[in-house]
């Protein structure tokens, strides 16, 4: 997981440039992609220097955050991925992450239930005993006075 914001929108944009393969980037290009987009979203305007976004095709090259991004230099000065389906937003995840996954999920859901069946009852008796405290006070209001207390005026 980038470490920051502002590092997540440059991967995302520069993850973004790379899949458009359409268009030759340079690290330029990058650079001014990447700038644009902190401008747009976060309003920064101080700009992206060329040794950040170096930094940033580095690690999404690299396995620190699990990107392992197939990043490519063609013709000495473009920017492009090998595999052209690749994208960081749509990495597979590992058979034994997914796995840990699928266990936390299943974990979640029994928990869940047993806290629902749980509250469902201290639910059921709170209305019952609300109910009886207000039946209980509606009776004493009534003893006491002669306007008339109905259940419909209270709830």
């Amino acid at each position: 997981m980038p470490v920051n914001k502002n590092a997540l929108l440059r991967y995302r944009t520069i993850d973004r440039c790379l899949r458009n393969k359409y268009r030759r980037w340079t690290l330029d290009d990058l650079v001014e992609a990447c700038s644009d987009a902190l401008y747009e979203m976060e309003g920064i305007t101080r700009g992206v220097s060329v040794r950040t976004v170096q930094a940033d095709i580095q690690m999404m090259r690299s396995d620190k955050l699990g990107y392992n991004a197939p990043i490519e230099v063609y013709d000495n000065k473009y920017y492009r991925y090998e595999d052209s389906d690749y994208s960081i937003t749509e990495a597979p995840i590992a058979d034994d992450t997914y796995e840990l996954v699928l266990k936390a999920v299943k974990m979640i859901r029994h928990k869940g239930r047993i806290i629902g069946r749980r509250s469902r009852g201290h639910i059921g008796k709170s209305r019952r005993t609300a109910q009886c405290v207000a039946d209980t006070s509606i009776k004493k209001a009534s003893d006491k006075s002669d306007l008339d207390f109905t259940e419909a005026s209270i709830f």
